[in-house]
């Protein structure tokens, strides 16, 4: 087991029950690990402000699984920068999205996924966070509003 940060694994962030029934070799590339550890630190704050255990669904997507998957090639689960994610100890999604975009973690989306997951991504070291927040439904992509 390789462990990236005290509280998240490589293979935590790169599992897919998906590539595994499909016989997908879902092993980052060298670029990607450099990307996943952005993306443990990530969720290391996020599990701090949370203070709560996180259960990642869905971390690294190579290209193969991601277009099984139906993703857009431009995911950035694919860069190894995005996981989707709950937190049953701390509340609900949307209460998880509500504490992230209150916060001050440097996030670049973070995404309330038809209110039963949330997806969090970063950016690679130098890029600037969009701070984007959305909520995704079976009627699209809506900006999310703080209520």
């Amino acid at each position: 087991m390789i462990r990236l940060t005290p509280h998240f694994t490589l293979q935590e962030l790169t599992f897919s029950q998906t590539a595994a029934r499909k016989g997908i070799d879902n092993t980052p590339e060298p670029k990607i690990l450099d990307n996943l550890f952005i993306l443990a630190n990530g969720m290391e704050d996020v599990r701090n402000l949370l203070n709560a255990p996180v259960h990642i669904s869905s971390g690294y997507r190579c290209i193969k699984l991601n277009d099984l998957l139906g993703s857009k090639r431009t995911s950035q689960h694919t860069q190894g920068l995005a996981c989707d994610f709950t937190s049953n100890a701390y509340g609900t999604p949307s209460d998880i999205v509500l504490a992230i975009v209150s916060s001050d973690i440097p996030y670049d989306q973070v995404i309330l996924e038809y209110d039963r997951w949330v997806h969090i991504s970063f950016v690679e070291d130098g890029g600037t966070p969009r701070k984007q927040a959305l909520i995704i439904n079976g009627e699209g992509a809506m900006i999310y509003q703080k209520p």
